[in-house]
């Protein structure tokens, strides 16, 4: 689907919600749920983070944990859902998105400073303290499974970048001109490429572009973890001069979301088709495993 069509499709999505509205209170509850849970699991999954979906919504809903977790890939959940929660906050009170917030975002992010693996500008492994809600102190380019270095903004560089930024953001927001989608993709895609913080930069720049798009009227939108590949040479793609492939994959996502939402406005099933028979599935696939 191209662009052109996919927001046109989005559009038409969201007005047929909109005429729907109010929606049943138990049902916006459940499919609000449901997103929320899948945001926190799979933006932390792609940054590496071991739990799984169903361990991450034991949690979060029970408050129950699983031996041989990581304590800080629990936190990091915590975190995460926190930080939806402040987002969720702001949309109700229509606060402007500023720098302010942005660090203030982080800073519930990462919940507490933390020392992090690192590699010193001569490739030596070392360890580096994770400061919370400040632009980063030091350079966070990394190095790539093919040896290269993916360069991110200096430390020196990253204040007036993020300014810019910001400044970009309040241009075109009052301007309208561009389509939320395209105003949250960009977004991301320009926070990505500064890096500004120590860590914490890809589930940053995700919780951004939803706040950014709830702002708008829409609902928050999940990149899965078995997209990630996508989303990264998506990225990578922008990074050569195009964010089409990028804009497309967020619009994609948003897609899914007002479908979802859709469901719940129309009360019917919100269970993914197919789910009860891909458990079914992998119960077979588990018990051959043992038999073999």
């Amino acid at each position: 689907m191209d662009l052109r069509t996919l927001i046109d499709h989005i559009d038409a999505l969201k007005a047929e919600i909109d005429t729907l509205r109010p929606i049943d209170a138990e049902q916006e509850a459940r499919v609000r749920q449901m997103l929320r849970i899948d945001w926190n699991y799979h933006s932390n999954a792609i940054e590496g983070n071991t739990l799984t979906l169903g361990e991450t919504r034991a949690f979060l809903l029970h408050g129950i944990t699983a031996q041989g977790k990581p304590f800080r890939d629990y936190l990091d959940i915590k975190g995460h859902n926190e930080a939806i929660a402040y987002l969720e906050q702001m949309v109700r009170g229509e606060e402007p998105l500023t720098e302010v917030v942005i660090r203030e975002l982080h800073r519930i992010l990462l919940v507490e400073p933390y020392e992090a693996d690192a590699v010193t500008p001569d490739g030596r492994p070392t360890r580096r303290r994770i400061a919370i809600g400040q632009y980063k102190t030091a350079p966070n380019h990394v190095h790539t499974s093919t040896g290269e270095i993916h360069y991110y903004a200096t430390p020196e560089e990253t204040p007036a970048q993020m300014g810019d930024l910001m400044a970009w953001y309040r241009r075109e927001r009052e301007s309208g001109a561009l389509h939320p989608l395209l105003l949250a993709a960009t977004f991301h895609y320009r926070f990505v490429a500064i890096h500004p913080f120590d860590d914490g930069n890809g589930r940053m720049a995700r919780l951004l572009m939803n706040l950014i798009l709830m702002q708008h009227g829409f609902t928050p939108i999940v990149i899965r973890l078995e997209s990630r590949g996508d989303y990264l040479l998506a990225l990578e793609t922008a990074d050569a001069g195009d964010l089409t492939d990028f804009a497309t994959l967020v619009g994609e996502a948003l897609l899914r979301s007002l479908e979802l939402y859709l469901k719940a406005a129309r009360h019917e099933g919100l269970e993914e088709p197919g789910a009860f028979e891909r458990q079914v599935l992998r119960l077979r696939e588990q018990l051959a495993r043992y038999d073999a």
